[in-house]
């Protein structure tokens, strides 16, 4: 399997553009701050989607990653109606689909969120 891409703002904390600017490269801009859930889900699927989003990484979702999203509500809400009967594929799927949006402590340091600013001055200059 192949290893996944650094996010392009890891890359620029670690200095990899000043080495290699020639390796730069622009992600693509996300559709902005995710919406409601979608009408069409049921009322325990559209509170998984809820709960997902208040236990996410500060964002990490937004809305063009609803349709994953989606598909991850439905999987989790079929997953808590009889777990011992869910399959053993859309259980892996689940993870898969939970991991890429931080939600297991291995993956959370792997998604990055918006950048946070860097404090300006010198913290040390009252000293």
């Amino acid at each position: 399997m192949a290893r996944p891409r650094t996010p392009t703002n890891v890359l620029e904390m670690k200095g990899a553009f000043k080495k290699d600017p020639q390796r730069a490269r622009q992600d693509p801009e996300v559709s902005g701050k995710l919406k409601a859930p979608p009408e069409h889900l049921t009322e325990v699927q559209k509170a998984i989607w809820k709960d997902i989003v208040k236990a996410a990484p500060k964002g990490v979702i937004t809305e063009s990653d609803r349709f994953s999203l989606e598909i991850c509500c439905i999987l989790l809400a079929q997953f808590r109606l009889e777990p011992l009967e869910f399959p053993a594929a859309k259980l892996v799927r689940l993870e898969a689909l939970l991991g890429k949006m931080g939600m297991t402590p291995a993956d959370r340091a792997k998604v990055a969120g918006p950048a946070q600013k860097k404090p300006q001055g010198n913290p040390f200059a009252e000293l």
